[in-house]
């Protein structure tokens, strides 16, 4: 395990002040205790952003220049550049100061070890882990366990002969870890007072927000709390229609009235992107009762839309704003990502902390910006959702995550892009395969948006090949031990996270490289439907949901689709996944396009799991609003 490191800058357009600092403050690094391994740089003023870009090393600076505005618009501007930067100010008198800086230094400060252990205190706080601090110090004190759960800290597995490979399997101290609300030390999620309150608190100033909670039962139920804060007793939402299932979830559960924003398609790759700006301001202007706007930011395949003036606009209307950011929670920690949508002034936004960071799977957060915020009615509808037998290693995972991209997140970002950068193009290279960019995946209505690509998710293209996407998912897996994010007909996508390694790229391009060697031309033969228009919504989604319905099957005897299908009103909602965008909702008429479309998903060479389809006798079919 490589050691840490943390650099701080003094940064000063005197060149005796800083390297005077300098000297006294590595002086106070060597005399004093150090687990952080801080040494301190000297810069000029032109050269902050360019150590900042260059240093991933570098966690703090002290900003020295001759008026408090040119130090105002410095902080400004490496905020913009590393946003997790602990920032100090050197002052000469008491004027009216942002409150921006973590803390203040006379100029003329003789007494550097106090100044030394100030910034020292600073990194020890961005780097605690409170939550999972108490929870190792919890499982190392071995208590005895009289209390839920019942295998007791693993006592149950541990000489079981039935089942001790399990215990071995998944290691002891998962099972250490696993332990009842009754542990005082360890705060409740239901109402955090203490560890767990502190790392949200982390959790908040880390990511940019005013208020950060955190979920243990992924973004879907985050999304679901956020619209019952807000319209959990009916109301107008401005929602994308190509959002995740639990959107539409909500809108069925709170009898919400849906005003559907159509995405934009790309329907030669299978591919569903941004809504056209236009549209979504047209529906602002339209609905000025909607109680909130809802938009995915960004996509599965990395499409993020410019959302400042999105934003504005709703705003202006006194709508709320909620941004689905579940694949996009590392968009803070690198310039070349943002800005993200609390940048862009985003009311509320939630996030799968472990699609792309280091999080367990179902650990989420969700972040809040909202002026008119009531925090005790959002922890009671949290509360509402979450489960009174909380996963604390999920909790632990999240104060660990939200660490790691405080310290550390720029220098991974950086990484992760180089590999991106990489992949790009030595796939193109293969000239079998080719990767897929912005111009490639935008609709022609999109295309003056503003949209941009986040380079993270790489969208392989097939069609040059004899294989399609489902073929070359399976024999990545099956001949390279490579198993990827998700395909359409003819697209394979990867994901470039922070646990991606130089490895696993020389892998994957290896295996490409070596299948395009033996790839065929494609005959061109399978006729694929491409990704049918949204439908016209007849009735509210709840409405359709729990009123009168009935079956019927989605195949005639034939094994076509059945025609007495098309013009009917569906009952429950159909998704393929993944991506989990539905390609029904409840109230929603079945077309042909959709009804042919769903067959080939069920049917042809490319079968995907479709959630809301009944099965019965192995016959699918379909629940539907009766006539």
């Amino acid at each position: 395990m490589s050691a840490v490191a943390c650099h701080v800058a003094i940064i000063s357009h005197d060149k005796d002040f800083r390297e005077h600092w300098c000297a006294q403050l590595n002086r106070c690094a060597l005399q004093q205790k150090n687990d952080l391994n801080i040494s301190f740089i000297a810069s000029s003023c032109d050269q902050a952003a360019t150590l900042a870009s260059d240093d991933g090393l570098l966690q703090a600076v002290v900003i020295d220049t001759a008026t408090i505005d040119q130090a105002q618009q410095l902080s400004s501007s490496l905020k913009k550049l590393r946003a997790e930067l602990s920032q100090f100010l050197t002052v000469a008198d008491a004027s009216p100061i942002a409150d921006n800086f973590d803390e203040l230094f006379a100029r003329d400060e003789h007494n550097f070890n106090n100044v030394y252990r100030l910034i020292q205190s600073a990194l020890q706080k961005r780097a605690s882990t409170p939550f999972a601090d108490a929870l190792r110090e919890y499982i190392y004190s071995a208590k005895d366990s009289w209390h839920t759960p019942g295998h007791a800290g693993g006592d149950s597995l541990r000489s079981s002969p039935w089942i001790s490979d399990f215990y071995a399997l998944m290691g002891e101290h998962v099972f250490n870890a696993d332990l009842s609300c009754s542990v005082q030390s360890l705060d409740s999620l239901m109402d955090p007072q203490s560890v767990m309150q502190e790392a949200q608190k982390l959790a908040a100033k880390t990511f940019g927000a005013k208020h950060t909670f955190f979920v243990t039962n992924g973004t879907s139920t985050a999304n679901k709390v956020v619209v019952q804060q807000l319209l959990g007793g009916g109301g107008k939402i401005l929602l994308d229609r190509g959002s995740h299932k639990s959107m539409h979830h909500a809108v069925i559960m709170f009898g919400i009235e849906p005003i559907y924003l159509n995405p934009s398609l790309q329907p030669e790759y299978g591919v569903y992107g941004p809504v056209c700006r236009r549209d979504i301001l047209a529906a602002i202007d339209a609905n000025p009762d909607a109680k909130l706007l809802v938009l995915t930011s960004c996509t599965y395949d990395g499409l993020y839309y410019d959302l400042a003036p999105i934003i504005e606009a709703a705003h202006a209307k006194k709508i709320k704003v909620l941004i689905d950011e579940a694949w996009y929670a590392h968009g803070y920690f690198h310039p070349a990502l943002r800005p993200n949508a609390l940048d862009c002034g985003a009311d509320y936004v939630t996030q799968s902390t472990h699609k792309m960071l280091s999080a367990f799977s179902q650990a989420s957060m969700v972040h809040v910006a909202d002026p008119d915020f009531d925090e005790h009615r959002f922890q009671e509808n949290i509360n509402m959702h979450t489960s009174t037998s909380p996963q604390y290693s999920m909790i632990a995972s999240l104060d660990v995550a939200r660490k790691q991209m405080s310290m550390e997140g720029y220098q991974q970002l950086s990484r992760c892009l180089a590999m991106s950068k990489r992949l790009r193009l030595e796939i193109n290279q293969t000239q079998v395969f080719r990767v897929l960019e912005l111009e490639d995946l935008l609709a022609p209505e999109v295309q003056g948006d503003g949209i941009r690509l986040d380079p993270t998710k790489v969208t392989i293209d097939t069609s040059a090949s004899s294989y399609t996407g489902k073929q070359l998912q399976q024999l990545l897996f099956d001949q390279y031990g490579i198993q990827v994010e998700k395909t359409t007909h003819n697209t394979v996508s990867v994901l470039v996270t922070l646990g991606s390694t130089d490895s696993k790229v020389l892998r994957l391009i290896h295996a490409l490289q070596q299948m395009a060697s033996t790839a065929k031309t494609p005959s061109n033969t399978n006729q694929v439907i491409p990704l049918p228009a949204m439908s016209e919504l007849k009735c509210l989604p709840k409405d359709a949901y729990f009123g009168d319905t009935e079956d019927q099957p989605l195949l005639d005897d034939s094994q076509k689709v059945n025609p007495s299908l098309i013009g009917r009103i569906s009952a429950d909602e159909l998704v393929p996944y993944p991506p989990g965008i539905p390609l029904l909702v409840p109230g929603q008429v079945i077309t042909q396009g959709i009804a042919d479309y769903l067959l080939q998903l069920i049917k042809g060479k490319h079968v995907t799991e479709v959630h809301g389809l009944i099965y019965l006798d192995e016959e699918p079919m379909l629940r539907l609003v009766r006539d």
